[in-house]
This record gives C-alpha cells, structure tokens and sequence, in this order.
C-alpha cells in the first residue's frame, strides 16, 4: 500500500503530540484518574495478570500527566517565570520516562502471559 502524494507519515511521537493539544483538560483529568485507579485496584487485588494491568494503568495515568505537561509548556503570549516552566519541564521528562518504562513492561508481561512456561 503506498501512501497518497502530498500526504506526510506521522510518527508517534508527532501524533501523540497533537492529540495532547487537541484533548481537553477534562479528558486528560480523566486519563490521569482512571489510569492511577486501575493501577491502585490492580496492586491491592493482584488478579491473573495483575503486572500487565498496573502497567497500562501507570502508562494511561503518566500519558495524562505528559500531556497536561506538554500544554503548558506551548507558547503563549503571558510570560512565565522560569522555575515555574522548568517545574513544567521536569514533569513532562518524568512523566514521559515512567510512561515508556511502563508500557515497555506492560508489553514483556502480556508477553510473558502469552508464552507461559514454555521450555526450550
């Protein structure tokens, strides 16, 4: 399948970045709530595949917390204070870090559910 002229790839990161503009606060709220609740019910019940369940938590809950992050830090015409931005900043690299690392884990648990106790 070729792609039509005119018509430019996006990435993920370049899509991620345009739905955390496009989203509205309340539905980043609601990432944020439900992602940490799943994770919270998830590490108090330990269900079968409790590790894969705390993660897309974590992850859904820290893609929230980024892209709260990532609008703030968009230009604006009021000036910040500095502290304040680079606060901004550091949420928006932890947020970011700890998203990657839980849906990296997320992916090597389903993995792991899928092969069982596999032998070779």
């Amino acid at each position: 399948m070729t792609t039509p002229v005119g018509e430019s790839s996006l990435t993920l990161a370049a899509f991620l970045h345009a739905r955390a503009l496009a989203s509205t606060r309340d539905r980043l709220a609601v990432d944020i709530l439900c992602g940490a609740a799943v994770a919270s019910v998830a590490l108090w019940a330990r269900p079968q595949g409790w590790v894969a369940l705390a993660s897309a938590g974590v992850a859904f809950a820290m893609y929230g917390a980024w892209a709260v992050a990532e609008r703030q830090l968009q230009p604006s015409a009021e000036p910040r204070r500095q502290s304040v931005e680079f606060l901004w900043f550091a949420v928006r690299a932890l947020a970011g870090t700890w998203g990657l690392l839980a849906f990296a884990l997320c992916l090597f648990a389903l993995l792991g559910m899928a092969l069982g106790t596999w032998i070779s």
